[in-house]
Parts: C-alpha cells; sequence; structure tokens
C-alpha cells in the first residue's frame, strides 16, 4: 500500500493529479492511499513519517512550495517529494530540497507514469523488497535491487546477482511481468535487465553490471525507450 500526500490549493488541479496517480498505481499493480491538503501549513503541522511519495505543488497560500519542501526535510528527510508546478524554471531550485523531479502543470498521464516509475523504484529500494525464486534447494529469497539481469537459456532460468548467480526454471515472458514495477527490461529474447545496472549503451550491447549483453534489432528502440524513461528522458537517443 502506498500512502501519498498531494498539497495542492487549486481543487480541479488536486483531483487531476489524484486520478493520474491512481491510475498509474493501478498499472503497476500497486494499491494506494491518497490525501489532498489544500494549504501546506495544515499538512506540515500535522505531518507523520508515513508518506511514501509527496506531490507539492509550488504555488502555494502562506507559504511558497520550497519553503514548504525545507520544514518537511526537516521533519522527514527520505519521503519521495515530486513538484508540480506551471512555472518549471521555478522547479529546478527543487533539487535543492532533494526532490526527486517536477511535473509541469496541466499534468500529462505519460509523464506523471514516467515519475510515479521512478518514485517506485526508489521506494521500492528503501523498502528492500524481496523477491522470491524456485531454485533447486527450495526457495531463495532475493532483494529486487540487487539483480541484475534475468538470462534464459533452454527454459532455465539464470537470476544474475550482485552476490552470484541463482539457477531456477520458468517463463522469461511470466517473469517479465511480475518485474515490469520494478523497471525491468528486454534487450533482447535472452535477457531481462534490471535498468538500474546498465552503465553503457553501445550500438549493439549493453553493459549491465559488469557483463555485456547483446541488445536485438527488433527490442532495441523499445529497450532504449524503457532507459530513457527510467532515467526521465533525453539520456538515450531512441
Amino acid at each position: 500500500m502506498l500512502r501519498i500526500a498531494i498539497v495542492e490549493d487549486d481543487g480541479n488541479d488536486a483531483q487531476a493529479l489524484k486520478e493520474a496517480v491512481n491510475r498509474a498505481a493501478a498499472e503497476f499493480g500497486e494499491e494506494c492511499e491518497i490525501e489532498v491538503f489544500g494549504k501546506p501549513i495544515v499538512f506540515l503541522d500535522n505531518y507523520n513519517i508515513e508518506y511514501d511519495i509527496v506531490f507539492m505543488d509550488i504555488e502555494l497560500p502562506g507559504m511558497n512550495g520550497l519553503e514548504a519542501a525545507r520544514r518537511l526535510r526537516a521533519k522527514d528527510d527520505s519521503v519521495v517529494l515530486i513538484f508540480v508546478t506551471n512555472m518549471a524554471q521555478f522547479a529546478l531550485e527543487g533539487y535543492t530540497v532533494d526532490a526527486l523531479d517536477f511535473i509541469v502543470k496541466p499534468v500529462v498521464y505519460n509523464s506523471l507514469r514516467i515519475k510515479m516509475a521512478r518514485a517506485l523504484k526508489q521506494i521500492i529500494c528503501k523498502r528492500g523488497e524481496k523477491f522470491v525464486i524456485n531454485c533447486k534447494t527450495g526457495a531463495c529469497v532475493v532483494s529486487v535491487s540487487r539483480i541484475k539481469y534475468v538470462e534464459v537459456i533452454n527454459h532455465k532460468l539464470m537470476f544474475h546477482t550482485v552476490d552470484g548467480v541463482v539457477m531456477s526454471s520458468g517463463s522469461l515472458s511470466k517473469l517479465e511481468t511480475g518485474l515490469a514495477k520494478y523497471d525491468f527490461a528486454r534487450c533482447n529474447n535472452c535477457y531481462l535487465v534490471n535498468l538500474d545496472f546498465v552503465t553503457e549503451i553501445n550500438e549493439n550491447n549493453a553493459h549491465v553490471g559488469g557483463d555485456i549483453l547483446t541488445i536485438s534489432r527488433s527490442r532495441r528502440r523499445p529497450f532504449l525507450k524503457a532507459l530513457a524513461d527510467h532515467y526521465g528522458g533525453g539520456w538515450f537517443n531512441v
């Protein structure tokens, strides 16, 4: 269950953002509970360290969003913070309060979905979310954030993790569906890659956690698009 706060004084903007967040969460297979605050002082005075994500408008009554964010950070230095604004030039200042990103009004769903995917990845890492792998010895439990990529050979799955290789069996396509919300993507039919471990892209290869994996012609464009979305756009030429 994701707990989300929206700090926005415009009722229509708040409702539009709430609907988009609910839609994105559902796509990622997450349930969420959303609270909306029209005034930053009310949000801060009643703040408990219980939220996973805070969407903060920059133009707010009585206190601008940047000042509210500074006071928020004094209470909670780890909550994911995303600014929402129609003044993109001021949103860049959000990085001084460790904002993950910003969204420009009016909210465009595809953009919001990308930001939510990045936020969810950060939350998962913070939680140390686990993944159960059925292997010869029974069941192995690994942290999702420590899986570099998964390889399939003759219907055998090889989980390449930071701590070594774990053998299993099953369908890579089915696994791809289960790991999609953690930002895994295929670079070819044999590899499902944790995008956090991609360090370099060459014409036909991806460098992933110290290994070099082939990018197939048919998978190249969607794989690079997934990378661009993962890093907020613009890092890779698709």
